[in-house]
């Protein structure tokens, strides 16, 4: 009887620390231009965890770079971008857009998970976003092509 207590007891335990180790957060991005890191910082998004789930809206892109402090990564013009996840999100839900001073202006290509940067100089912010089984999620950094 106290060993069959034990076993069971041991089990709940093992089941606790499951759900209070799961990961309940979207992905985080992996995003690179010639061979650079380039800082990225979460924006809106809606997760579906073990225990919870949750969305969360967020000031816009330019807010965003500003709130995290991101500092422009220098480009050439027409720099390739590579954005990836550890967890690939759904076919087809990888989109993002271009900000130019402030203002949207208009959707972002992504070629097998890689933006190209404008031919004109200037400071751009991207926001992409990417859709999984638990959520989706949107995510900012910002380029500067020289």
């Amino acid at each position: 009887m106290k060993k069959g207590l034990v076993i069971i007891l041991f089990l709940i335990f093992l089941i606790g620390i499951y759900f209070i180790t799961s990961h309940s957060d979207p992905p985080v991005p992996n995003v690179t231009t010639n061979n650079k890191i380039v800082p990225t910082a979460p924006a809106s998004y809606c997760w579906n965890g073990l225990l919870r789930a949750e969305c969360v809206d967020t000031i816009s892109p330019p807010e965003i770079i500003k709130h995290h402090n991101l500092k422009p990564i220098v480009v050439s013009a027409e720099a390739k971008i590579k954005v990836e996840f550890k967890t690939e999100p759904l076919k087809d839900t990888l989109r993002a857009s271009i900000w130019i001073q402030d203002q949207p202006s208009e959707s972002a290509v992504i070629n097998h998970h890689f933006l190209t940067a404008p031919k004109e100089k200037g400071v751009y912010i991207f926001d992409f976003f990417a859709s999984w089984g638990k959520g989706d999620a949107n995510y900012v950094f910002v380029i500067e092509v020289q």
